[in-house]
């Protein structure tokens, strides 16, 4: 006699449904404003891409802003939890930020932060949308300062000078993601980042040894 498991709710099942539905029309968003802009955004290209229809879009998102908007906070939190995947408390403080410095590259030379660019970019002409990059921005940078802050936790430098050294480490790469978008040589841009990975390590590797 075959046993027959716990029944699933139907409502909890409708609910994963749903879930999966939404999630596929944002990475079907992602995926379009990656290979052709946001000059040739729109819902009916992101259902088709999903392989759904309009009419889930308009189930799911009360309009297009709506799905822009839970595209950015995708896009913030992918780029915040590069550091969430590895398990870099057990490591030294020179590999430690060895890899944070790779892991941090990670994000920012993904084609997630180039849609990221292309939203900020297209945000200087539409206010709402600029707005909502803003306040994702914002949140992210709360969590991941206090991040940064335990990582770090073993060093005697005061929590300002500690993120001043987050702070330089996201320009540099931000610069270099930037960068990446207008050229067409990887290995160029890869040996960049060697470069100033390099040079950024070196540089807090002097100043933790001011401390002592």
């Amino acid at each position: 006699m075959n046993e027959v498991g716990p029944e699933v709710p139907p409502r909890r099942t409708q609910q994963k449904r749903s879930e999966g539905t939404r999630a596929k029309l944002i990475e079907a968003a992602v995926t379009l404003i990656s290979d052709e802009g946001m000059q040739n955004f729109t819902t009916a290209k992101v259902a088709e891409a999903a392989g759904l229809t309009r009419g889930a879009i308009q189930y799911h998102f009360k309009n297009p802003k709506d799905l822009l908007r839970e595209v950015v906070a995708n896009i913030v939190y992918f780029l915040g939890d590069q550091l969430d995947e590895a398990n870099l408390s057990v490591l030294d403080k020179t590999e430690r930020l060895e890899r944070i410095v790779e892991l941090y590259w990670k994000g920012y030379r993904s084609d997630r932060y180039v849609v990221f660019i292309e939203l900020a970019l297209h945000g200087r002409l539409d206010p709402e949308l600029k707005e909502t990059v803003a306040e994702a921005l914002s949140d992210l940078e709360v969590a991941r300062d206090d991040q940064w802050l335990a990582l770090f936790a073993d060093y005697d430098q005061s929590d300002e000078e500690l993120l001043d050294w987050r702070a330089s480490l996201l320009m540099i790469l931000r610069g270099l993601a930037l960068k990446q978008v207008f050229s067409e040589n990887d290995i160029e841009i890869q040996n960049m980042f060697q470069q100033a990975r390099e040079s950024y390590i070196r540089e807090i590797q002097f100043r933790s040894r001011q401390k002592r």
